[in-house]
Protein backbone atom coordinates (compact mmCIF):
# COMPACT_ATOMS: atom_id res chain seq x y z
CA UNK A 1 0.00 0.00 0.00
CA UNK A 2 2.98 2.40 0.60
CA UNK A 3 4.31 1.83 -2.24
CA UNK A 4 1.04 2.97 -4.24
CA UNK A 5 1.32 5.85 -2.04
CA UNK A 6 4.83 6.81 -3.24
CA UNK A 7 3.49 6.17 -7.09
CA UNK A 8 0.73 8.77 -6.63
CA UNK A 9 2.80 11.54 -5.08
CA UNK A 10 5.56 11.04 -7.87
CA UNK A 11 2.90 10.75 -10.72
CA UNK A 12 0.95 14.28 -9.15
CA UNK A 13 4.15 15.70 -8.91
CA UNK A 14 4.96 14.56 -12.82
CA UNK A 15 2.31 15.97 -13.36
CA UNK A 16 1.81 19.37 -12.33
CA UNK A 17 5.10 19.90 -13.44
CA UNK A 18 4.36 19.25 -16.92
CA UNK A 19 1.17 21.13 -16.75
CA UNK A 20 3.48 24.15 -15.80
CA UNK A 21 5.87 23.74 -18.10
CA UNK A 22 2.71 23.30 -20.95
CA UNK A 23 0.72 26.17 -19.46
CA UNK A 24 4.12 28.87 -19.41
CA UNK A 25 5.36 27.83 -22.86
CA UNK A 26 1.60 28.09 -24.37
CA UNK A 27 1.83 31.60 -23.18
CA UNK A 28 5.02 32.47 -24.43
CA UNK A 29 6.36 32.75 -21.10
CA UNK A 30 10.12 32.14 -20.33
CA UNK A 31 10.61 30.66 -16.95
CA UNK A 32 12.66 33.55 -15.35
CA UNK A 33 9.04 35.50 -16.48
CA UNK A 34 7.26 32.97 -14.18
CA UNK A 35 9.05 33.23 -11.47
CA UNK A 36 9.10 36.97 -11.09
CA UNK A 37 5.40 36.98 -12.24
CA UNK A 38 4.58 34.65 -9.25
CA UNK A 39 7.36 35.91 -6.80
CA UNK A 40 9.87 32.83 -6.53
CA UNK A 41 13.14 32.55 -5.99
CA UNK A 42 15.63 31.94 -8.93
CA UNK A 43 15.33 28.50 -10.89
CA UNK A 44 12.38 27.53 -9.38
CA UNK A 45 10.23 27.46 -12.37
CA UNK A 46 13.45 24.63 -13.50
CA UNK A 47 12.77 22.83 -10.42
CA UNK A 48 9.04 22.79 -10.64
CA UNK A 49 8.75 21.79 -13.97
CA UNK A 50 12.18 19.10 -13.83
CA UNK A 51 12.65 18.03 -10.76
CA UNK A 52 9.07 17.96 -8.80
CA UNK A 53 9.47 19.33 -5.87
CA UNK A 54 6.72 19.04 -3.02
CA UNK A 55 5.52 21.98 -4.06
CA UNK A 56 2.92 23.88 -1.56
CA UNK A 57 -0.30 25.05 -2.00
CA UNK A 58 0.18 28.56 -1.83
CA UNK A 59 3.26 28.30 -4.50
CA UNK A 60 0.99 26.69 -6.50
CA UNK A 61 -1.78 28.97 -6.28
CA UNK A 62 1.17 31.93 -7.03
CA UNK A 63 2.12 30.02 -10.25
CA UNK A 64 -1.77 29.85 -11.42
CA UNK A 65 -2.42 33.57 -10.95
CA UNK A 66 0.97 34.37 -12.94
CA UNK A 67 -0.03 31.80 -15.62
CA UNK A 68 -3.64 33.18 -15.32
CA UNK A 69 -5.21 30.15 -15.36
CA UNK A 70 -8.08 28.33 -13.05
CA UNK A 71 -7.93 25.59 -11.13
CA UNK A 72 -10.16 23.70 -13.77
CA UNK A 73 -7.76 24.65 -16.32
CA UNK A 74 -4.71 23.65 -14.95
CA UNK A 75 -5.69 20.34 -13.64
CA UNK A 76 -7.23 20.24 -17.20
CA UNK A 77 -10.80 19.12 -15.83
CA UNK A 78 -13.08 21.23 -17.89
CA UNK A 79 -16.16 19.85 -19.38
CA UNK A 80 -16.37 19.67 -23.26
CA UNK A 81 -19.42 21.22 -25.01
CA UNK A 82 -19.35 17.63 -26.24
CA UNK A 83 -19.66 16.44 -22.94
CA UNK A 84 -22.64 18.72 -21.87
CA UNK A 85 -24.14 17.63 -25.06
CA UNK A 86 -24.14 14.31 -23.96
CA UNK A 87 -25.55 14.98 -20.88
CA UNK A 88 -28.50 17.09 -21.88
CA UNK A 89 -28.86 14.40 -24.60
CA UNK A 90 -29.38 11.76 -21.71
CA UNK A 91 -31.77 13.90 -19.63
CA UNK A 92 -34.05 14.58 -21.92
CA UNK A 93 -34.63 10.83 -23.34
CA UNK A 94 -34.73 10.45 -19.09
CA UNK A 95 -37.57 13.04 -19.43
CA UNK A 96 -39.23 10.99 -22.36
CA UNK A 97 -39.75 8.01 -20.74
CA UNK A 98 -41.42 9.15 -18.11
CA UNK A 99 -45.14 9.73 -18.23
CA UNK A 100 -46.67 12.67 -19.70
CA UNK A 101 -47.71 14.73 -15.93
CA UNK A 102 -44.26 13.57 -14.34
CA UNK A 103 -42.47 15.47 -17.49
CA UNK A 104 -44.74 18.37 -16.52
CA UNK A 105 -44.00 18.37 -12.96
CA UNK A 106 -39.65 18.14 -13.67
CA UNK A 107 -40.05 20.68 -16.34
CA UNK A 108 -42.12 22.58 -14.29
CA UNK A 109 -39.50 22.79 -11.07
CA UNK A 110 -36.28 23.14 -13.35
CA UNK A 111 -38.03 26.53 -14.89
CA UNK A 112 -38.88 27.39 -10.87
CA UNK A 113 -35.32 26.71 -10.58
CA UNK A 114 -33.64 28.12 -13.39
CA UNK A 115 -35.80 31.47 -13.02
CA UNK A 116 -34.93 31.77 -9.07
Amino acid sequence: MEKKRYDMKELLRDYIGKRIRLLRLERGMTQEQLEERADLGTNYVYKLEHLAPNVKINTLERVMQALEVDIETFFDMAVTDKEKEDDLTQLVQHLKSLPQEKQKKVIDAITVLLES
